[in-house]
């Protein structure tokens, strides 16, 4: 089979490696479609904390079952112990001895994978391999709009308009609340226009002019400026939702601390998704998946994953898919 390995930063090379064999409870599953995110394009250029090199990397993956091929599935990428206390508590996303396919194990950047049959979520009809590989990214959205503790009526901001702020947004209005992204880049947020209008998502292009307080604010963006510019939009009792990384090391100033204590504001993690939140994004693909293919920029073959890297990396456009 076809496989794009990652031997260390910005070494990609296509091989022809051995169909893997399932262990037990696994299957083999053919790779229908794989999209790139960011945090590929980061591993690809500067490693990341869970990965294990050389990797085939590749975690939003859709695929059917070979000798299967009538039943299109979405994988969970996560493959938990179900034994620890973060897996008995319901949230396997924390569990410490937690696999992740493209991370620990070998991903969709090839024509197949093994995978747990106990991670794969049957793909309704209509939805498609492409838009399938919105799943998982959809799912971690789930979970942080859970995480954040969103309800009806409350008012959310979002910092990053990009994939996964947009998908955020989604399942906020989903939970009732009023929603405001931001972004500097213009041109990104004009490429969602269409669907912010259809879901009533209002934009906030001039971040430092007053716009109201929000219960709830998320930064769907690494860059650190969005954490003290966060916290200065919320409401006294109000959350802010850590929902991406930090691209470097950020200089929280102190009144930054002070505003948390002074006005009661939580600060909250949120980290990659669950089974049920996958369950959950599926659900909403059924429903929205027409709505949501603006997100599907380009459609790339394998030898087509490396030139398109830099250009994931720089956050400026959606998804890029393997098919």
């Amino acid at each position: 089979m076809k496989a794009l390995l990652l031997c260390g930063p910005k070494s990609l090379s296509i091989l022809d490696r051995p169909i893997p064999i399932p262990g037990e409870g696994e299957v083999l599953l053919r790779v229908r479609a794989a999209a790139i995110c960011r945090t590929d394009a980061k591993m690809w250029s500067s490693g990341h904390r869970d990965l294990r090199l050389p990797r085939v990397l590749g975690h939003e993956v859709s695929g059917t079952i070979e000798g299967n091929p009538g039943q299109l599935y979405a994988l969970w990428p996560g493959q938990a112990c179900g034994s620890c206390m973060a897996c008995r508590s319901g949230r396997q996303n924390l569990c410490p001895d937690m696999r992740i396919t493209g991370f620990h194990r070998d991903g969709g950047f090839a024509e197949f994978l093994t995978a747990p049959r106990s991670s794969l979520l049957e793909v309704p009809e209509g939805v498609g391999p492409v838009m399938a590989t919105l799943a998982e990214p959809l799912a971690c959205a789930v979970h942080g709009v859970r995480q954040g503790g969103v309800s009806s009526r409350e008012r959310v901001l979002i910092y990053g308009a990009g994939t996964l702020g947009l998908l955020v947004a989604l399942v906020a209005r989903e939970c009732g609340a009023s929603v405001v992204m931001s972004d500097p880049d213009i041109e990104k947020l004009s490429k969602s226009e269409v669907f912010r209008n259809r879901f009533g998502i209002g934009t906030d292009v001039h971040p430092g002019a007053p716009c109201g307080l929000f219960d709830v604010v998320f930064n769907a963006t690494p860059a650190p400026e969005a954490i003290e510019a966060g916290v200065d939009r919320l409401a006294a009792g109000g959350r802010f939702c850590l929902f991406s990384g930090i691209g470097k090391e950020p200089a929280i100033p102190a009144r930054v601390v002070d505003e948390l204590h002074y006005r009661e504001l939580a600060f909250i993690g949120a980290y990659g998704c669950r089974l049920h939140d996958m369950g959950e994004a599926v659900r909403l693909l059924s429903w929205y998946s027409a709505e949501l293919g603006f997100l599907i920029e380009r459609r790339i073959r394998l030898d087509g994953v490396q030139p398109a890297m830099e250009a994931v990396l720089s956050g400026k456009g959606f998804r890029h898919v393997i098919v």
